[in-house]
C-alpha cells in the first residue's frame, strides 16, 4: 500500500475552469483536422498548466507545470515536463515532525519534479521521488502513463477521438470558444481516477487556425457532510509546429520503480501501475 499524501483525495482526479477571455477569434478550420495535421515527427507544441485542489473552497495544493510534447504520425510520441508543487500554509503547519508522509511532502515542494515520457516508459526525477532514490541514481523509470499529469489525472486532449467527443458534447460553440459538460465514461480514454459517471465541466479556446490555445476542466467530488473535493486545471498551448526533441535519461542514471527499496509517494499522476512492467 503506497503512502498517502494530503489524504487519498489527491490521487483522485483533476479539473479546471477560469474566466473566459473577452475576445477570441472564430476558428477557420475543423479543430480535429487541424490537430491531426500537426502530427509531424520532430515537431510539437509547448505547454503550461496550473492545477489546483481545494476542499470546499479551501486551497490545499497547487501544481504549476511547464514543458513540451513531441509528435508521432498518430499523436504524442514523447513529452518532457517539469512541475512545481506548493502547499497551502495551513497544510504545511499541520505537518508533524518525524511523520513519513510529512517528509515526503517536504521533498515534493522543495524541489521541482521532472517527467520524461518516451517509448514505453516514463522517467521521474526531483522532489516527487527524492526520498525513494538509491545512492547514485537520479531517475525512477516506470511504465508510460499518457493519461496522467504529475498534477493529477487529465483528459487526453491530443487524442483526436477525445477532441471530437468533447466538441460533439458542447453545449455552446461561439467565437472560438466551445464549452460543455460530459461524463468521464463517454471519453474514449477515461481519465485516471475518474468514475464513469463523474461529470467533467470543460472549455476549449481555439485560434484562427482551429488549434487549441487553452483547455480547462473542472470536477467536484462529494466527501460527505456537504463537503467537496474540487479539482481545477488550466492548460495553455503555444508554439504549435515548433521543433521538439525529447531524449531518455542515461541508462546508468535510472532505477526501475519495481526495484526500489522505498515506496513512492501516492500523489497525483502516480498510478498504482507505475511499479508494474508494461504490457
Amino acid at each position: 500500500m503506497k503512502r498517502t499524501i494530503v489524504g487519498l483525495a489527491l490521487a483522485t482526479g483533476v479539473a479546471l475552469i477560469t474566466a473566459v477571455p473577452a475576445q477570441a477569434a472564430a476558428p477557420k478550420a475543423d479543430p480535429v483536422k487541424a490537430l491531426k495535421a500537426q502530427f509531424v515527427p520532430g515537431k510539437g507544441v509547448k505547454t503550461t498548466a496550473t492545477l489546483r485542489m481545494s476542499i470546499s473552497g479551501d486551497p490545499v495544493i497547487t501544481a504549476r507545470e511547464t514543458g513540451a510534447l513531441a509528435w508521432s504520425r498518430s499523436g504524442v510520441a514523447a513529452s518532457d515536463k517539469t512541475v512545481k508543487f506548493s502547499l497551502d500554509p495551513v497544510v504545511v503547519s499541520a505537518l508533524e515532525e518525524g511523520d513519513e508522509d510529512g517528509a515526503a511532502l517536504k521533498d515534493l515542494v522543495r524541489t521541482p519534479t521532472r517527467q520524461i515520457t518516451i517509448k514505453n516508459w516514463s522517467y521521474l526525477s526531483g522532489g516527487l521521488v527524492a526520498g525513494s532514490l538509491p545512492e547514485g541514481k537520479t531517475w525512477v523509470r516506470g511504465p508510460r502513463t499518457d493519461a496522467a499529469s504529475l498534477g493529477g489525472p487529465s483528459v487526453d486532449l491530443f487524442s483526436p477521438g477525445t477532441l471530437k467527443t468533447l466538441l460533439s458534447s458542447a453545449s455552446s460553440v461561439k467565437n472560438g470558444l466551445a464549452k460543455g459538460t460530459i461524463k468521464a465514461g463517454k471519453l474514449p480514454s477515461r481519465p485516471l481516477g475518474f468514475k464513469a459517471s463523474q461529470k467533467v465541466t470543460w472549455a476549449l479556446w481555439f485560434d484562427s487556425k482551429g488549434l487549441v490555445s487553452r483547455f480547462t476542466t473542472k470536477i467536484s467530488l462529494p466527501m460527505g457532510r456537504g463537503e467537496t473535493i474540487d479539482f481545477t486545471a488550466d492548460s495553455r498551448y503555444t508554439g504549435w509546429g515548433s521543433t521538439v526533441k525529447v531524449t531518455e535519461p542515461a541508462a546508468e542514471s535510472w532505477v526501475d520503480a519495481k526495484d526500489l527499496d522505498k515506496e513512492l509517494p501516492n500523489v497525483p499522476g502516480m498510478p498504482e501501475s507505475l511499479t508494474e512492467a508494461p504490457k
